[in-house]
């Protein structure tokens, strides 16, 4: 860590191999494993193909059958592509979910799992939207209006640790 002198009137400082993956949410509170709710493990994923979701050259979503706590997309932008990884998250029967049990081994990202998206994280326009599968995008719409089609640039967590804020500040979720 080390701090650089003023450019254009703002002092910063510079973390070497601090990945956006790790440092968006934490900047927003969201934590991406915690032993108190058995969250240990995640995944972190790109968001910019063209339905929103990270697939691969087979066709696979990389993140099915994944047996990890929290998943995390970057580069999440259009709204509507958010909703289509939304959907896929859903629709999926992998992961954890906070409905449902197991099922042969997994468990699903039902539409009751809690996520967040993170906008502009660690600038002063930073927005966080904390809600569930079910209803992140239109909570997003509801408070931007129907006019806004991007959140750019964003983090998408999704998994029971995005229901939490650990900013010193309060807990107050935006």
């Amino acid at each position: 860590l080390r701090s650089l002198p003023p450019a254009d009137g703002v002092a910063y400082r510079v973390w070497p191999n601090l990945s956006s993956c790790v440092a968006g949410p934490h900047v927003a509170g969201i934590p991406l494993t915690d032993p108190l709710i058995g969250s240990q493990s995640f995944a972190v994923f790109s968001g910019t193909d063209r339905s929103g979701a990270g697939i691969g050259e087979d066709g696979e979503d990389r993140w099915q059958g994944m047996d990890v706590d929290a998943l995390v997309f970057l580069m999440i932008g259009r709204i509507d592509k958010l909703g289509g990884l939304r959907d896929r998250l859903v629709g999926s029967g992998s992961g954890f979910g906070a409905e449902g049990g197991a099922e042969g081994g997994r468990r699903r990202w039902a539409g009751g799992t809690p996520c967040a998206v993170v906008r502009s994280a660690g600038r002063p326009e930073q927005t966080v939207w904390r809600s569930t599968l079910s209803s992140i995008v239109e909570d997003i719409r509801e408070d931007l209006g129907e006019g806004c089609e991007t959140v750019s640039p964003a983090i998408f967590v999704v998994g029971r640790t995005a229901e939490l804020d650990l900013r010193p500040e309060g807990r107050s979720g935006t």
